[in-house]
């Protein structure tokens, strides 16, 4: 049995078929991709509007000296933390 595993007739067409299944593949995703933009061009599609991600929420830094403010959404309380942490080390420790 160990001989028939390391045979090169097991291993042999293994490139070959791999190649074969992959351009099958693409043959595949180009027929797809033509079939959509024919249904596009006929109007058969209709684009739906790509959804926005939104947060109720911002934080904002003002800067006591020069009076400028900037306000950013608040994706994660770590971005924020980041955010702040880096006006403080570049900014914060000069004044």
């Amino acid at each position: 049995m160990i001989r028939l595993m390391r045979s090169t007739g097991f291993f042999g067409h293994r490139k070959a078929r791999r190649e074969r299944v992959l351009r099958k593949m693409a043959t595949m995703r180009a027929a797809k991709d033509r079939k959509r933009e024919q249904r596009a061009q006929a109007g058969l599609i209709e684009q739906e509007p790509r959804m926005v991600r939104w947060n109720r929420f911002e934080y904002g830094v003002r800067d006591r000296l020069t009076g400028e403010t900037h306000w950013r959404e608040l994706v994660s309380a770590r971005q924020a933390a980041k955010a702040l942490g880096l006006i403080l080390k570049y900014l914060g420790r000069d004044a």
